[in-house]
């Protein structure tokens, strides 16, 4: 099976434009695919999809989709499902290459040694992240920050790697997460898939 543990997926039409965000339950007997929009007609095509599957990366693929209403709403809450074959991988961007995106998450962490500071996440993967802080920090210093990247509310420890000084003069510091959970692992990776995901909406242009 091509999927091993993927909750979401981004489907585009056939001439390459984003077509919907989708949540995925595949199994043996195959992929399926279920909408939360309302706005869609039934059609039978060929086309990409971004699977973020949270074992084995970002899958980029090509599928037969069959799109029907689904015969389950309200009780299965998306009213439009497609039945969903994959064709071939055009691409695998392996769970241990650790995805990364660049994001802006502004918030509070701290240090046992300088206290609490205020600080920017500016990229982000499940190795790490780049923090942009004026907050003078030394070389594998313990921080750490209270975060939701999924649901959760949860507390992230890290230790810096290496530092350079930025061009607006505050500090950037290159962090390695540290204990993490396996929730917290796959929190932070959906996290970055969603985030891909949502910047990939506006790459309608890009094909397989």
């Amino acid at each position: 099976m091509v999927l091993k543990d993927c909750p979401r997926c981004l489907v585009y039409t056939p001439k390459g434009e984003h077509l919907a965000e989708a949540r995925v339950v595949h199994g043996e007997d195959g992929v399926s695919l279920y909408f939360d929009t309302y706005n869609m007609n039934a059609a039978k095509f060929s086309t990409r999809i971004d699977f973020y599957d949270e074992q084995k990366g970002l899958i980029i693929a090509l599928c037969n989709v069959i799109l029907r209403k689904n015969p389950a709403f309200p009780d299965i809450p998306e009213p439009w499902m497609g039945d969903c074959q994959i064709l071939d991988v055009k691409n695998v961007v392996q769970r241990q290459q650790d995805i990364r995106a660049r994001v802006h998450i502004e918030m509070l962490f701290h240090s046992g040694q300088h206290g609490t500071f205020y600080g920017i996440i500016e990229n982000l993967s499940a190795g790490g992240f780049f923090l942009v802080t004026s907050q003078v920090l030394g070389k594998d210093e313990y921080i750490t920050f209270n975060y939701a990247f999924r649901r959760a509310l949860r507390t992230f420890e890290a230790t810096t790697l290496r530092a350079k000084r930025m061009s607006d003069g505050k500090y950037g510091y290159g962090c390695c997460f540290l204990n993490l959970t396996d929730g917290a692992d796959s929190a932070i990776r959906y996290y970055v898939y969603k985030v891909l995901m949502d910047k990939r909406k506006g790459n309608s242009k890009e094909q397989i």
